[in-house]
C-alpha cells in the first residue's frame, strides 16, 4: 500500500480539541472522501472511482477509525457530511492539489495552470498573457476554456482550475466570496457595434431605442444580469435580450458587420474595425463598462505560475 508522506496532521475534531494525528495518510482515503462528500453518495462514488461500494465503504471506515471520528451520517436513502467532515473537506482538497503538484513536478519539473474565462475574455486577453508568459515558465503546460461563471467556481473550489477571469460583477456575485482573492485588470467602456449604415443611428440611442432592435451577445450570464442596475436589468428583461447568445465576440461582431444585428464590445476590441470603416459605434447608453477581474483561491494566489499569470494579463 503506497501512503503520502504526511507525518502530522492537525483536524479540529470536536469543539476546541486539537489533536495530533501522527498517521501516514493513505492518499487514496482522502480521495474517496472527497468523492462521497462531493457526491452524495457511497454508490455514485464507487461508479466514478471505479470501485466496488463495499470498497469505498470500507475506505471511509477505515479513515474514520484511524481518526476515531464520523464523517457522514449515514441512512439508507441518504449520506450527509458529519461537522468532521465538513471541517476535512477543504483541507482534503488541499492535500490532494498538493500532492498533484508534487508529482507533476517530481516527473518533469513542469506545472499545469488551467484557467477558466468568459468568452469576450478569452478571444481578447488570455492569448497575449500567454506570450508573456511563457518567456518566464517555459515548462508550464496552460489550459484557457471557457464556462458558465456558476460552474467554474466550484470547479476552482474543487480546485480543478487555478485562475477565474470574468466581468468584475460577474467575479463579485459568485459564492465561496470568503475563500478568494480578486484583482481588477482591465476597465473601458462597452460600445454599441452595428453596421455604418444601420438605423439604430438614426434614433436618440437611449437604451429603450436600442433594444427595439435584435442583439448577439457573447457569453452574458445570469450573474452579471443579476447585478445591473435595476432600470437596466427591467428593460433588458422586458425586451428578452439577447435574442442570440454565442460564445464568440468575433462572431458577434462578424453578423453585425453583416446584417442589422447589433452587439456590443470594449472599445479597444474594435478599434482597428472603426478606423477601417467597416464597422460604427457609440457608447454604450446605460454607460456598462467591460471591467475584467480575476479570481483564484487565497492560497492557490501565492503561487508564482498564478501570480505571473495575472501579472501578464
Amino acid at each position: 500500500m503506497r501512503y503520502a508522506t504526511l507525518s502530522i496532521l492537525r483536524i479540529e475534531i470536536i469543539g476546541n480539541i486539537d489533536y495530533s494525528l501522527e498517521y501516514m495518510i493513505d492518499l487514496r482515503l482522502i480521495r474517496h472522501f472527497e468523492s462521497v462528500y462531493r457526491l452524495g453518495s457511497f454508490s455514485k462514488a464507487a461508479d466514478e472511482i471505479g470501485l466496488s461500494q463495499s470498497a469505498v465503504t470500507k475506505s471511509i471506515q477505515t479513515l474514520e477509525a484511524a481518526w476515531g471520528v464520523t464523517l457522514f451520517h449515514r441512512t439508507t436513502r441518504s449520506v450527509a457530511p458529519t461537522d468532521a467532515g465538513k471541517r476535512l473537506y477543504p483541507m482534503g482538497l488541499d492535500l490532494l492539489a498538493h500532492a498533484e503538484t508534487v508529482k507533476a513536478e517530481t516527473r518533469g519539473g513542469e506545472r499545469e495552470l488551467n484557467v477558466v474565462s468568459g468568452p469576450a475574455i478569452l478571444e481578447t486577453l488570455i492569448h497575449p498573457a500567454i506570450l508573456g508568459f511563457r518567456q518566464r515558465f517555459p515548462r508550464t503546460r496552460i489550459t484557457a476554456e471557457t464556462m458558465p461563471p456558476a460552474h467554474a467556481v466550484e470547479e476552482l473550489v474543487q480546485r480543478r482550475i487555478h485562475i477565474l477571469i470574468y466581468h468584475t460583477t460577474t467575479i463579485r456575485g459568485l459564492p465561496h466570496a470568503n475563500r478568494l482573492r480578486t484583482k481588477e485588470l482591465f476597465n473601458e467602456p462597452y460600445m454599441v457595434v452595428c453596421r455604418p449604415d444601420h438605423d439604430v443611428l438614426k434614433t436618440d440611442r437611449s437604451e429603450a431605442a436600442i433594444l427595439e432592435f435584435e442583439w448577439a451577445i457573447a457569453g452574458y450570464d445570469p450573474v452579471f444580469e443579476a447585478n445591473l442596475p435595476a432600470e437596466t436589468r427591467e428593460l433588458l428583461q422586458a425586451s428578452q435580450f439577447p435574442k442570440y447568445r454565442l460564445l464568440s465576440q468575433t462572431a458577434c461582431i462578424e453578423m453585425a458587420k453583416a446584417t442589422d444585428i447589433i452587439t456590443t464590445a470594449p472599445k479597444s476590441a474594435i478599434a482597428p474595425l472603426l478606423e477601417s470603416g467597416e464597422i460604427a459605434a457609440f457608447p454604450h447608453p446605460a454607460k456598462i463598462a467591460f471591467t475584467v477581474s480575476a479570481a483564484a483561491l487565497v492560497d492557490t494566489w501565492r503561487e508564482p505560475t498564478v501570480q505571473a499569470f495575472v501579472d501578464n494579463l
